[in-house]
């Protein structure tokens, strides 16, 4: 009987082996799509631009402090547009003497360093014509923001007699010191805002913003 050897013929066979995959680093930063992902035709979307932080300026920080103190977006009336940071802003009063009535009035404006002398006497001339009111004296306050203070004033002077149009108010004539004391009472108010626009700083600063 004969025997056939059954030898297995290995010389054409071919062995596969799994190479690890190596992992290339991604330097550029862009992260391809996966494969076999469409391709979108058309422009390149722009990537957002963030808007840049606001500059702090002579013609930006008085609309700032409005944003703070008085809460509102509205510039200055009749801010100047050159030299802002000359033009300290000044909460005026024209104090004024009724001897008859035995009264005192007390015209409220706000002005600035630049135009201080002219304020006062454009509102001077409103009672040039006036027999019955005296020009005794003057106070000017300088403040970081006048409307504030004027607000202010308007809102705390509760004591006294405004007129309609909230900018003259009138006591009575009970010493010669009542003008100091009224310019005390608006010196503390405006450490008051002070205090105010501070707290708020210190809130940014804290919170970052």
């Amino acid at each position: 009987m004969e025997v056939q050897s059954q030898d297995t013929d290995t010389s054409n066979a071919t062995t596969q082996v799994a190479l690890p995959e190596i992992q290339v680093l991604n330097i550029s930063g862009r992260v391809k799509p996966p494969h076999g992902t469409p391709r979108i035709r058309g422009k390149k979307k722009k990537a957002p631009v963030e808007p840049e932080a606001p500059k702090v300026n002579p013609t930006s920080f008085p609309v700032i402090l409005s944003r703070i103190l008085l809460k509102t977006n509205e510039p200055p009336e009749n801010a100047p547009k050159i030299n802002q940071s000359d033009h300290s802003p000044r909460l005026c009063f024209l104090c004024l003497e009724k001897p008859a009535a035995r009264k005192r009035a007390y015209h409220m404006f706000t002005s600035t360093e630049n135009t201080l002398r002219q304020d006062y006497s454009r509102t001077e001339k409103l009672y040039e014509n006036r027999k019955d009111y005296k020009n005794v004296n003057n106070i000017t306050v300088d403040t970081p923001c006048a409307r504030a203070l004027y607000r202010r004033v308007q809102k705390e002077f509760t004591d006294v007699v405004w007129n309609k149009d909230g900018n003259v108010f009138e006591t009575d004539m009970t010493g010669d010191t009542d003008v100091w004391k009224i310019s005390n009472r608006v010196y503390d108010l405006r450490k008051k805002e002070l205090e105010r626009l501070i707290n708020f700083v210190k809130f940014l600063s804290s919170t970052k913003s």
